[in-house]
Parts: C-alpha cells; structure tokens; sequence
C-alpha cells in the first residue's frame, strides 16, 4: 500500500505536526503502509494542482492534512484527476465541519486514524459543482459569509472556533439588519425570487461549526440542500436563534428549506458584491452561480463504526 499526504503547514493550530510525525511513523512502523509521499503546500492551489496529477492506481489513497480550505483543493483536485483515488482527512484547521460531520479522528487520534487505514473501510459521497469549481461540504452567501476572511491566520491558531464566534459577535449587528440581497433563484428547473439576508447549499449537515445547521441534509442521497433565510424582524430573532439551537429551523416563517439536484442563483437588479464563500475559500467573480450534485463523486476512508460496537 501506497499513500500520499498533502500537508499544509499553515493551517489551524501549531501542535498537530508532532502528531503527524507519530501517524506516519506508526503506519510504517507497524507495516500498514509500506510507502508514504508527502507533498508540503506553500500557496494557494498548490494541493489542486498536485493532486490533479494523480493518474489511476498511483497510490491506494491520499491525505489532506488542513483545514477546510486545504480539504476543498485536495477535493478539487481529485475530481479533476479522475484517479478515482481514495481519500483520507487529517483535520488541522479551525472548523473542519466536513470531517466533523463524519466523526473521522483528528490530528491528535494517532491511533484511531492509524486503524481507520488499516481497516480501509470506504464511504461514496457526493460532491458539488459551483461553476468550475468544485465542494464537498457547503456554500454559502450573505451576512457573516466573509467571517473567515476577516479574521487573521495567528488568531485562529491561537483560539480556534472561538476566534470565528468573536468576530461574528461583532459583524452580526451590523450585517444582519442591513440590505436585503434580491435574487433569483432557479431550482431543479423552478424559478423564484427572494429577498434574502443569508442562504446556505450544503451537502452535509454541519456548517460553520454548528453539527445540525442543515438537518436533513445527507452526503449520500444525491441531493443537495438549500437553506434560505429571509428578512428577519427584530421581534422573531430570539425564537430564531431557539429553533436554530433546538435543529427546529427549517420550520420558522423566516426560513425556506429545500433539496434539489441543480440550483441557479442570479442577482435581481443591480449588481452588488455579494461575497460567495465555498469550503471556506472565495469564489472568483461572485455572482451569477450555477451549483449542481455529483452523486458519488468521491471515496473517503471513514472509521469502521460497527467494529468499533
């Protein structure tokens, strides 16, 4: 067997590198994986472009080593090598809400990532198609969407999701009763348009750090999952924000909740910058966006959860 990891040094917190020292030695030490590459990302699209190379059977999987950003190029990239390669996740970054969603081991669970390649065990997922770009876990535009971008790379290392919820502490006030962005939406061939303060296409169901934002979204049932929130008056904020603790969102008067295959966004009148966030990486060129699924694009190494019972 045959790995290759694409590590990027920079993301999340500092302390995970001793730990991936430990993975790889484990994996050699006790013959799981006889051979193991590592490619380091030192710039944007580095892991893209690398893996992008990967032709079919070069290696048996290969690791993102990141955070959420890191684990979109490496998605990118395999989609467009069509090598068919399996891949594992290491999660290093701040939110790593994909990795989350499927309860894989982090950095520190050098045992526990250590089996899972040994046991090999597959999971399909679908993936997304935002115009020429690719995502496996959510997209999103609107207030607090740019949140990311705006907090800097040594506060996030230092205080991880904290550093996120401070900063929207501080926009959330002034984003969140602002203009209203009018679009169009185009659903599985259905138009309509909205007045809309955020809207969410997600693949999976955790978003932002949140387990449950998207409750009925799946990875697996070749759909993906539209959340749209509305104007907000200041009297259904609290029983909002309640729901949205209890995963009783989707049914607020406020909240348009829908599931389609294929989802055109367009702006309705003038053109504003509507910042679109994928995987925690900006989209180029913003607005207008075609979004579609791709059932059962990838393979991902996942726990073997009954061995575990």
């Amino acid at each position: 067997m045959k790995g290759l990891f694409i590590v990027n040094p920079s993301s999340g917190r500092q302390n995970f590198k001793d730990s991936l020292n430990q993975i790889a030695g484990k994996l050699i030490m006790d013959k799981i994986v006889p051979t193991i590459d590592v490619f380091y990302t030192k710039k944007k699209n580095d892991a893209r472009n690398r893996v992008a190379l990967l032709s079919e059977g070069e290696y048996d999987f290969v690791v993102a080593v990141g955070g959420d950003g890191t684990l979109n190029e490496v998605v990118n990239g395999l989609i467009l090598s069509e090598s068919n390669t399996p891949l594992a996740i290491i999660s290093s970054g701040t939110v790593n809400d994909f990795a989350t969603y499927l309860k894989l081991p982090g950095a520190s669970d050098v045992d526990a990532f250590c089996q899972m390649i040994k046991d090999f065990k597959l999971k399909e997922v679908d993936a997304g198609q935002i115009n020429d770009e690719y995502f496996i876990n959510v997209i999103a535009g609107g207030i607090l969407t740019d949140i990311a971008y705006k907090v800097p790379k040594d506060r996030k290392a230092i205080f991880g999701k904290l550093a996120y919820y401070v900063e929207g502490a501080i926009e959330l006030p002034k984003q969140f009763f602002g203009d209203l962005m009018k679009l169009e939406f185009e659903v599985d061939g259905e138009t309509r348009q909205e007045e809309v303060t955020v809207f969410i296409i997600a693949n999976s169901r955790s978003v932002g750090g949140f387990k449950d934002a998207v409750p009925m979204a799946s990875i697996t049932d070749g759909k993906l999952d539209i959340l749209i929130l509305k104007k907000v008056e200041l009297f259904q904020v609290s029983n909002l924000l309640f729901k949205f603790l209890q995963g009783e969102h989707p049914q607020h008067p406020c909240i348009e909740y829908l599931q389609a295959n294929e989802i055109k966004i367009r702006e309705v009148g003038e053109k504003t910058d509507i910042s679109i966030d994928y995987d925690g990486e900006l989209l180029e060129g913003g607005m207008p966006i075609d979004v579609k699924v791709i059932p059962k694009a990838l393979k991902i190494i996942v726990p073997d959860y009954d061995k575990e019972k």
